[in-house]
């Protein structure tokens, strides 16, 4: 009787190992943050490949063999030399050895069709865009775009089809970008520019939901945090890649070429062991158990794991097997769910705005413009690190709204200081970032412990999705100045402290377990409206 005893307890403990965080856990982070790096570099990319690039019309009649861009001595003055050209008058062309001069022009203009460019750094100056800026903008609206396609449909594909398969598919889709090289139409680049943020962009969604379902309970803030600074690494790693390769072409083959490497993750990259079990594939969960065990070095047999049941294994970790599907139609019939897909869509909304939009906004303060647009960034990274102290100390909910009100305080306090305090506005506006950064990485932590294990993905999607929009309407801010200088923080702040009313309506989710299922989420709620 003491030894079964025995027996019973030393497995309990053993199984309690499975969920510690070990060399296991560390080797799958590690691969998981990998494309999460490259694909934050494709995500900016547009930023330097399709930059602006200095230039003027191109007269051909008058050009010598290597023309410059800089405006020559025989350029009509008050000529706009970016747009229009001047029109040759052939006579006087002729009578002066067919050189130019300000005289051998007529009294028109005509519109540019061949520009020189002071370099072929960009696509501006590959694909003939000069004087068409709006062009090279529409390369990001239109990244965003593939975005918001992206986010809807990856949530979805990652609960059905399995969290590692997506990744894969996100990951090494990103050789479509290569393409991009060996285009010389502007509106096929945009087509390609499209499909392989399409393919990729999802990455977002599918890497936090396994570094959450990865670590286990007590690493769910901490894979939050993880899954931000792989993103903020891999933008500031793609801005200095482009500082040392100027060149587009080479920057896209630096960066995209070795997505193919990805592809080995079909034999490296575990699935959630979670999403087996509710999935109802035991054996392959077993498997991935056996190797935990081994990396680990947990002291557990191969054929202990083989030997235990199904329900019993579930029971030791806590799941609940999918007995039925769970689709829209059910995610619809959960009032719950619903108020909380509701909820965290808005804060998703809510903190990409804010966040992307004090990034545009951060060049119009006070000082150098490009000091205050570095010091913006850095925010980032302590905002994170506040995240992750405050989310185990004080909870989840109580954090994300303290954090909405006080970036609105910031960001409002900072428009109406005095231009002559400089250093306390920008101070106040680094404040303001730091809050809002503390908020993108939280509201991620909070929805994906807020969702069950069956609909995660899609759920967190659609959260993605909302961020997404938020992300696009952030540049268009810096038009509502003309109207009042106060009027994008009023706007920016009135939507932080909405996020935190809304959060009153969610549970706090710090000593919750992680549900598997809709139903699990309704019972509890039906528990605890039954104990008020």
């Amino acid at each position: 009787m003491t030894a079964t005893s025995n027996n019973c307890a030393r497995s309990e403990d053993v199984y309690q190992e499975f969920e510690k965080f070990d060399r296991f856990q560390l080797f799958q982070y590690i691969l998981v943050c990998l494309p999460l790096v490259t694909v934050s570099m494709m995500h900016v990319n547009y930023i330097f490949v399709a930059e602006d690039v200095e230039h003027r019309c191109l007269v051909s009649e008058c050009e010598g063999a290597k023309p410059s861009v800089e405006i020559p001595d025989w350029w009509p003055k008050g000529v706009n030399a970016r747009c229009l050209k001047p029109v040759v008058d052939m006579q006087k062309y002729d009578k002066s050895n067919q050189t130019c001069s300000n005289n051998t022009f007529l009294e028109i203009l005509e519109e540019c069709h061949e520009w020189v460019y002071e370099n072929n750094n960009s696509i501006v100056a590959e694909l003939n865009l000069g004087c068409q800026s709006w062009k090279s903008t529409l390369v990001g609206g239109i990244h965003n775009a593939g975005m918001v396609v992206s986010m809807i449909i990856t949530g979805w594909i990652a609960d059905k089809i399995g969290r590692k398969p997506t990744i894969i598919i996100c990951s090494v889709g990103g050789l479509v970008g290569l393409c991009k090289i060996f285009i010389t139409n502007f509106y096929l680049y945009l087509g390609v520019e499209f499909l392989e943020s399409v393919l990729v962009s999802g990455l977002y969604t599918v890497a936090v939901v396994l570094l959450i379902e990865l670590g286990g309970d007590s690493k769910r803030v901490l894979a939050g945090v993880i899954f931000s600074y792989a993103v903020y690494v891999g933008e500031v790693l793609f801005a200095f890649i482009a500082m040392g390769l100027k060149y587009w072409k080479l920057l896209i083959i630096v960066v995209y070429a070795p997505t193919v490497l990805y592809g080995f993750y079909a034999l490296l990259l575990k699935e959630s062991i979670r999403w087996q079990m509710i999935r109802g594939k035991s054996t392959e969960a077993k498997n991935t158990l056996k190797l935990v065990a081994k990396m680990n070095k947990l002291e557990v047999t191969g054929k202990e794991i083989d030997d235990i049941s199904d329900e019993e294994l579930r029971k030791k970790f806590d799941v609940v097997i999918q007995k039925q599907k769970e689709t829209i139609k059910d995610i619809l019939a959960s009032k719950e769910t619903m108020l909380r897909l509701a909820v965290t869509s808005f804060c998703f909304f809510t903190s990409s705005f804010v966040y992307y939009g004090l990034i545009v906004h951060s060049v119009l303060l006070p000082g150098n413009k490009y000091i205050n647009f570095v010091l913006s960034s850095l925010t980032a990274f302590p905002g994170d690190y506040l995240a992750f102290l405050c989310f185990k100390k004080f909870g989840r909910n109580i954090s994300l709204r303290c954090a909405y009100i006080c970036s609105a305080c910031f960001l409002i306090a900072q428009t109406y200081t005095p231009e002559s305090l400089s250093w306390l506005k920008v101070a106040l506006f680094l404040f303001g970032k730091l809050g809002v950064a503390f908020c993108f990485t939280g509201v991620y932590t909070y929805s994906l412990e807020l969702f069950p294990t069956s609909v995660r993905g899609t759920l967190v999607g659609c959260g993605n999705t909302a961020a997404r929009v938020g992300s696009m309407l952030a540049p268009l801010t810096p038009l509502l100045v003309s109207e009042l200088d106060a009027l994008p923080a009023i706007l920016f702040s009135s939507t932080a402290v909405i996020a935190a009313l809304l959060l009153t309506f969610t549970p706090e989710t710090k000593t919750l377990p992680l549900f598997d299922t809709i139903a699990q989420i309704e019972h509890h709620k039906s528990k605890v409206m039954t104990h008020l």
